[in-house]
């Protein structure tokens, strides 16, 4: 419709206004994100313990001022509910 409008239109104003509008839009889609900070937890003196998720991995990351160091990557969470469910009796929760 907006296409069948900029044909009609012989303002070139109007023209520049709907081409501008297009690139604006055209700009402000982004790709997905692909890193998430799932959690987070300080633990004083400006030092924390993180889990960050990058694409489909989880890892369990270590910081402090001067550093950041990968403790463990986690099981997808996926893998987790169903390595539960088949370990745990029903009726106990985690």
């Amino acid at each position: 419709m907006a296409t069948a409008l900029l044909q009609v239109s012989s303002d070139p104003l109007a023209r520049r206004l709907f081409a501008l509008w297009a690139r604006i839009l055209r700009l402000s889609r982004r790709a997905p994100k692909r890193l998430r900070l799932c959690e987070s937890l300080p633990l004083g003196e400006r030092r924390f313990v993180a889990v960050v998720e990058f694409e489909q991995n989880r890892f369990l990351l270590g910081g402090t001022p001067s550093s950041l160091v990968l403790l463990s990557r986690l099981e997808d969470a996926g893998d987790r509910k169903e390595k539960d469910s088949a370990e745990q009796p029903r009726g106990e929760t985690c």
